[in-house]
């Protein structure tokens, strides 16, 4: 009996320790969802996006927001005329009202608005340019502040709201609005623009890239109080791409005349996307970059500007 009691004893013990040690070890591995594959169009990458962006078509929505920004998601209240934005640093409580110096900045359909965060304490002063197309397919949000040494936090959002159907002939020129925040490194401050965008696509032959040409023009830039402060240079869009979700990228450049010779002044992207029955509108973003080491836009010494404005354009 005491040699059956020590056995038993045995076996007791390591079942505490160790669990059933007659059953099989078994191990569980876990596959890593695979990253969306950038989408590059005309020699650009296009911004991230959630959803159906990851793999874009022509018969859905579309998202897309700064790869490296800090605003993923806007949302805007008509009834109580309001923004709400997630994941800003030091905005408060992410609500924004109505700006209540400059409340508008281009008048009119397919204009923008612009709105503050409304917590008064321990908060930076962030503007958001606000638009949306009086159809309801097209919004645009580009959110900055002037508040750093440096371009500081924000981003922007632009938005497609269902499909489009894309012409297989022909060609369309888009004219609109543009509306944009201008921060700088070496100082701080904020500065609005306004400018006359129009786009050309030839739907013929989207398929061979070069598709997409325009300029934007008529750019002025404003205080906060919307005092005007002078004229910017004419930005080219260079020859970009659309895809066949009726996505389009390029590149973007201006020049400036300095003792009598025309300098490089600004250069970056543009992103935009198509929508409607008729692809008769167009939603979009310009972010530019410009070292302005002479001062000549007024801008300080050595200093750098960075340019995040949005555009919605229709065609006939």
């Amino acid at each position: 009996m005491q040699k059956s009691m020590t056995a038993l004893a045995a076996v007791m013990m390591i079942a505490a320790c160790d669990g059933n040690p007659f059953l099989t070890p078994t191990t569980t591995t876990t596959t890593p969802p695979i990253p969306p594959t950038p989408t590059n169009v005309g020699n650009v990458t296009l911004p991230g996006g959630p959803g159906s962006t990851d793999s874009p078509t022509a018969s859905g929505d579309i998202t897309r927001y700064e790869t490296n920004g800090n605003t993923q998601s806007v949302t805007y209240d008509s009834g109580t005329d309001k923004i709400m934005i997630n994941n800003l640093p030091f905005d408060g409580t992410g609500v924004f009202d109505r700006d209540n110096v400059l409340p508008t900045l281009v008048a009119g359909p397919n204009g923008f608005t612009i709105y503050e965060n409304n917590n008064i304490t321990e908060r930076r002063a962030y503007k958001t340019i606000y638009g949306a197309s009086a159809s309801g397919n097209s919004s645009v949000a580009i959110t900055r502040t002037g508040d750093y040494q440096g371009f500081g936090f924000g981003g922007f959002v632009y938005e497609r709201n269902g499909g489009v159907t894309l012409p297989s002939t022909g060609q369309a020129t888009y004219t609109g609005n543009y509306a944009g925040v201008r921060v700088f490194t070496g100082t701080g401050g904020l500065q609005y623009t306004t400018a006359n965008a129009t786009l050309i696509v030839d739907f013929e032959d989207f398929d061979a890239t070069d598709a997409v040409e325009g300029t934007l023009t008529n750019r002025q830039y404003f205080d906060q109080a919307g005092n005007p402060l002078g004229i910017l240079p004419t930005l080219i869009f260079s020859t970009g791409s659309i895809t066949d979700a009726g996505e389009i990228g390029g590149t973007v450049s201006s020049q400036v005349l300095s003792g009598g010779v025309l300098t490089a002044f600004e250069s970056g992207e543009y992103y935009a996307v198509l929508s409607g029955p008729g692809a008769n509108e167009m939603v979009g973003v310009i972010i530019v970059t410009g070292d302005d080491p002479n001062d000549i836009l007024d801008a300080g010494p050595n200093t750098t500007v960075q340019e995040t404005g949005g555009f919605i354009l229709t065609s006939p």
